[in-house]
């Protein structure tokens, strides 16, 4: 593995009532799996700025507001068991967002569910526990 990881990741749950808006990722690692939209934090970039510049290229949503829900870790190994991609995940939470909702960049689709279609889906890895901190964030108002 790269001594360049672990990287620096954002992923963001918008919540609408009681779903929450999800990606299908359309490239590796996880591609065809469901997860919140994000991806990595760029050079220069603060943590807030790159949730959401990649809520933007992501679902086309613009958020007036982001919370501060989780910090995760996502790791993915390689057949050998070796990890192949490691990434520290700052997750944010948003309910006020603007724009018109369509997939793009990195996402191949992108729709909100409910507690109960998410049990239905391919989902990446700690995808409910992310939800469920950014949700409690939300709840308590911290930023």
């Amino acid at each position: 593995m790269s001594s360049f990881y672990p990287r620096a990741g954002v992923s963001i749950a918008v919540f609408r009532g009681s779903a929450v808006l999800l990606v299908r990722r359309g490239k590796a690692p996880y591609a065809g799996m469901w997860s919140l939209p994000g991806g990595a934090v760029l050079l220069g970039e603060t943590a807030r700025e790159a949730a959401g510049r990649e809520l933007f290229e992501e679902t086309g949503f613009l958020a007036s507001a982001l919370t501060l829900g989780d910090v995760a870790d996502a790791l993915a190994r390689d057949d050998e068991g070796a990890v192949a991609v490691h990434y520290m995940i700052a997750v944010f939470a948003a309910e006020d967002v603007t724009g018109v909702l369509a997939a793009g960049g990195d996402a191949a689709e992108a729709r909100f569910f409910t507690d109960e279609q998410r049990v239905r889906l391919v989902c990446t890895p700690g995808l409910e526990t992310a939800i469920g901190n950014a949700k409690a964030a939300l709840s308590k108002g911290s930023s």
